[in-house]
């Protein structure tokens, strides 16, 4: 990730984010270009498109306190006027689209806005979901993990309004999806990733599963979902034969807009490091996702006798090593953790659990499993 050099010096959490995009270039009509940094709206202001016309006027009226309602909204025009225009403040704006400068253009403010600023309310109308995703985007670029109750501290600071966490929540996804792409998109580009991946890196194993998507009870071969995926870099592939012989294998969940599991196998090397092997991604920890997976496993990555497999006690992964697909030959241990997390959550005694994974790791015959806990 690259960032503007003239940031390096500033910290990310204390930087303003400045005015999107698609909102900071603003064209008089003598075609000089400045900067709106006082968010004032003026006949003949030109801009870029459409959405840089509209985010203008939200950001203007967000600052100001001022609030307006969309009157026509078309794909060469678009008018507004205040929220108040039945009450006495006759403030309206029309833009439209120019063919001769191939530019949106404010071709009339008849009145100022009269009617009192609301900037002590708690909410603005105009502060919707994807005007704030605009807003944060930067601060999203420099870290896709930030809370969602930074973003709305970061509004509150700035413009004195509290989003509810629901609209910040929507408007951080609206930023991921302007700045990284949505999950569609990500999915689409996976088969282009694993060919550019085991071009790269020759050598490296790539194996997905998919089926056709079904509408209205019929398959469409033309448009296929993922179900299934496991890959692994041909250097770890090498390098795995300078590593201790024994391959932990453990899953989490992961929790965006598509659940799945992903299934992990290291490994560690004389140093006790951890060497990352096996990667995929699976549909849940059933059996017979885990018997795809030691199948893969098994015979593309680790063929050689005597590897000691170390799994937690799930019982998919256990009728997945003795169903008669898998056939692992080669011993496979629990992991002491895993037992002693199961240990405290029945008898919740911090202590007893700690004896228990001190147990674990005494073996004066095994000395060798001392080291791979």
């Amino acid at each position: 990730m690259i960032n503007d050099s003239s940031s390096e010096d500033k910290d990310p959490e204390d930087m303003e984010d400045d005015v999107p995009a698609n909102t900071i270039h603003l064209y008089q009509s003598n075609t000089t270009t400045t900067t709106n940094t006082e968010y004032e709206l003026e006949e003949h202001m030109c801009f870029n498109s459409k959405d840089a016309t509209v985010a203008a006027i939200k950001q203007f009226h967000i600052q100001q306190g001022y609030k307006f309602m969309v009157v026509k909204s078309k794909t060469d025009i678009y008018v507004v006027r205040c929220i108040h225009y039945n009450n006495g403040c006759q403030w309206p704006l029309r833009a439209s689209y120019s063919k001769i400068r191939d530019q949106w253009e404010i071709k009339r403010i008849e009145s100022p806005h009269t009617c009192l600023s609301t900037v002590m309310s708690q909410d603005h109308v105009n502060l919707d979901s994807h005007q704030i995703a605009s807003i944060v985007v930067n601060s999203i670029r420099i870290n896709p993990s930030i809370p969602v109750k930074s973003l709305i501290a970061k509004i509150k600071n700035r413009y004195g309004y509290s989003v509810i966490y629901r609209k910040a929540w929507i408007a951080k996804q609206k930023a991921l999806a302007m700045e990284f792409g949505d999950w569609e998109d990500s999915y689409n580009y996976l088969p282009i990733w694993f060919q550019a991946l085991q071009q790269s890196i020759p050598g490296t194993i790539v194996q997905y599963v998919t089926r056709p998507v079904v509408v209205d009870g019929l398959e469409d071969n033309s448009c296929h979902v993922l179900e299934r995926v496991f890959w692994a870099f041909k250097p770890c592939i090498d390098g795995f034969s300078y590593c201790k012989p024994i391959l932990q294998v453990d899953g989490t969940f992961l929790t965006g807009k598509y659940h799945a599991t992903l299934l992990t196998a290291i490994s560690q090397d004389g140093n006790r490091n951890i060497f990352p092997l096996v990667f995929a991604i699976v549909e849940g920890e059933t059996k017979e996702a885990m018997i795809w997976f030691f199948q893969l496993l098994r015979a593309l990555v680790t063929p050689q006798p005597n590897v000691c497999l170390i799994t937690d006690r799930g019982p998919a992964i256990l009728s997945a090593l003795e169903s008669p697909e898998v056939g692992w030959e080669s011993q496979s241990v629990f992991c002491i953790r895993h037992i002693a997390s199961n240990f405290n959550k029945k008898f919740k005694n911090a202590e007893l659990k700690r004896q228990l994974i001190n147990m674990g790791l005494y073996m004066p015959s095994l000395p060798f499993y001392t080291c791979i806990i």
